[in-house]
């Protein structure tokens, strides 16, 4: 009897373990490097042409994660995210996608590689040439929309059982512009480079 009670525990101690590692909640710093970016259209000795940029955004983000799929140190789940950096020059992410986590028995480290598709903004300054006064810059914000994906990898350090640390976790896609793109006309492509640290809650 008393050893079905420690049976039937140890089961319930586990499946209680289990489910604190189902879903994860993480808040990350995020530092988001855009290059070729239309910056506006510019009267320039060859006409009008489009301006491009590259610059860097600092800002918060955060996701959730769903794992669904363990095998022995192997964990597959979906991961929904998003970031943003709020002002004239900034931008804001959404992505989600499929997420491999590896956590080898005789290793502290956990590992990750991720896949991400989905939704990215970006606002810079306008330096369009006013068309009734081409000697001014229109300036103000000039927003593009992208649809992107990314290719991410990471490594979480665990402090407790219910608590990592985000170490580093580095990623690199483009982007393809939107109908919704201040320029809809001249579509362009960008590339992304992504750099983030934070925490992450197990529950």
């Amino acid at each position: 009897m008393r050893k079905n009670i420690a049976i039937a525990a140890l089961f319930l101690l586990s499946a209680v373990a289990v489910h604190a590692q189902a879903t994860s909640i993480y808040i990350t710093s995020s530092s988001n490097r855009f290059s070729s970016v239309q910056t506006g259209l510019a009267l320039t000795s060859s006409g009008y042409q489009e301006q491009y940029s590259n610059f860097s955004t600092y800002g918060i983000g955060g996701g959730l994660t769903f794992n669904f799929l363990p095998v022995g140190p192997v964990r597959v789940g979906i991961d929904f995210r998003s970031s943003t950096r709020p002002g004239r020059v900034g931008s804001d992410t959404a992505f989600a996608g499929l997420k491999v986590g590896f956590n080898p028995p005789m290793l502290r480290f956990k590992p990750y590689l991720q896949a991400s598709g989905g939704y990215v903004a970006t606002r810079t300054l306008n330096v369009s040439t006013n068309p009734s006064d081409p000697s001014q810059i229109v300036g103000g914000t000039y927003n593009n929309r992208y649809a992107a994906w990314e290719i991410l990898g990471g490594i979480d350090y665990p402090v407790t059982h219910l608590l990592d640390l985000r170490l580093v976790e580095i990623g690199g896609g483009t982007g393809v512009s939107l109908l919704g793109a201040s320029n809809p006309s001249l579509p362009s492509n960008i590339s992304l480079f992504t750099f983030n640290t934070g925490v992450v809650f197990h529950f």
